[in-house]
């Protein structure tokens, strides 16, 4: 069965996953250690889904939880389909990677504008140093899953000039 999807939608999903897990642990820790596990996506769940503008009201419940979640998961995963999908692409043709960095740049300032937009009365109880901890790890496990599984990609990008390049005649 898994070989009739094709290989970018595998990679595709399972970076996106990547994102989403690191992310969610990320604050479960943090909730954790704050004295009140599922707190964060309790307090975004509450705020997307219930209209919840003032984090003291918030009440920590599954279906905030579990809601926040899935909307978290299949944001990550469709982040992932674009991702793998651009690495794909720019195994084939390098010059993609600078698009890639600057996908990678817009899609934070996005995502931090997104945030403060539509959480703005709730960023009180989210310190935004630990939205940038979470990101950081997000990327730094999804940026590595995509480097293992581009073996040309990393070919292209470490080509010091002292040899033949990837992908030339002379290979």
């Amino acid at each position: 069965m898994l070989n009739r999807i094709p290989m970018v939608v595998r990679r595709g999903v399972t970076v996106g996953l990547i994102g989403a897990i690191s992310v969610a642990l990320w604050f479960l820790l943090v909730d954790t250690i704050a004295g009140r596990p599922f707190y964060t996506p309790a307090v975004l769940g509450s705020a997307a889904f219930h209209g919840l503008r003032d984090h003291r009201l918030v009440v920590i419940n599954f279906d905030a939880v579990g809601a926040y979640t899935a909307l978290h998961t299949l944001l990550f995963m469709f982040v992932g389909l674009i991702a793998a999908a651009a690495a794909a692409e720019a195994e084939r043709t390098p010059s993609v990677v600078w698009w890639l960095v600057e996908f990678f740049i817009v899609f934070e300032f996005a995502f931090y504008a997104l945030v403060w937009i539509v959480f703005a009365p709730l960023l009180a109880a989210l310190a935004w140093i630990n939205v940038a901890a979470g990101n950081l790890l997000a990327s730094a496990g999804m940026g590595y899953y995509l480097w293992r599984t581009h073996p040309r990609l990393r070919a292209h990008l470490t080509f010091d000039g002292s040899e033949t390049p990837p992908d030339s005649p002379g290979q």
